[in-house]
């Protein structure tokens, strides 16, 4: 059931990831890696990284954060605006790896997966209920948090002896896990740990792959705008590079938690319409 399910949803995911020839090349942007002395735990919780998170995409409304150790790449991202939680609970995320530095990935990370059957109900009417930064209550945060538990199939594509349709409870051979939480303080905290064998080929970096670019971008699909007849395809896509400024306690970060503020736009849901890209560029390290 899992493989048969898994077929038909790829072709619909890998439209959201970041690959694209026009973008290939290293980047100008890159930032400097961060060395992983403890290897970080993956399960949806935030306390091994850095608080606030280090990167913050302002029109994507996500925080996140990159290291490595000498085996493995750790990736996460938090968002603590309800309406960017729901475009990842309900059209899923792509995480996507190029390890040239570039903008042209050729590992990809679809999860969560597009769940059509998601129990969380979209804002009616153009207008948040509650006050005017938030649409969040109790009944809101409780289907949130169980969308994310209930989020345990993803897809790999294009990882070395690692491709394919998995569980999140499954511990694969080549080592990648995943996962997603809404946390105590209301913040969707996604994780991943990458091993570098299905990335590089090789089971561990040494002092050559010190300062070697790579990047990683997070694909996350709005959805269709009832207000017009168009299909959502792309506009308004945000292509944030390199990480941003650090995320000075706004939202998306745990400076932030409970939520977004008010948006300015004369729409307060357009952001549920919105497509983006955010990309991080940065360079690995190495310590013996």
């Amino acid at each position: 059931m899992l493989n048969r399910y898994i077929r038909v949803i790829i072709p619909v995911v890998f439209l959201l990831s970041c690959s694209s020839s026009k973008h290939s090349g290293r980047s100008k942007d890159a930032m400097p890696g961060a060395w992983q002395a403890t290897p970080i735990v993956i399960d949806g919780d935030s306390k091994d990284w850095p608080s606030p998170y280090p990167n913050f995409d302002a029109k994507a409304e996500i925080a996140y954060a990159t290291s490595n150790d000498k085996e493995n790449l750790y990736i996460t991202m938090e968002t603590g605006d309800e309406l960017t939680q729901m475009k990842i609970l309900k059209q899923g995320m792509t995480v996507s790896i190029d390890t040239s530095g570039g903008k042209s990935a050729d590992f990809h990370i679809n999860f969560p997966l597009p769940n059509d059957n998601d129990p969380i109900d979209l804002p009616q009417g153009g207008t948040r209920k509650q006050d005017p930064g938030s649409i969040r209550g109790k009944q809101l945060d409780v289907k949130l948090s169980k969308s994310a538990k209930d989020a345990n199939q993803y897809s790999l594509e294009g990882f070395i002896n690692c491709s394919g349709g998995f569980m999140v409870s499954q511990n694969i051979p080549c080592g990648i896990k995943v996962i997603a939480r809404v946390d105590e303080y209301k913040e969707l905290v996604w994780e991943a740990v990458v091993p570098l064998k299905t990335i590089y080929n090789k089971a561990e970096i040494t002092e050559k792959e010190a300062d070697k670019p790579i990047s990683v971008c997070f694909a996350i699909k709005g959805f269709k705008n009832p207000a017009t007849k168009a299909a959502d395809n792309g506009n308004g896509i945000s292509n944030n590079t390199s990480g941003g400024g650090a995320n000075m306690g706004g939202r998306g970060g745990r400076g932030g938690k409970g939520g977004g503020g008010a948006r300015p736009s004369e729409n307060p849901l357009q952001h549920l319409y919105e497509s983006t890209k955010t990309w991080k560029h940065f360079a690995l390290v190495y310590k013996p």
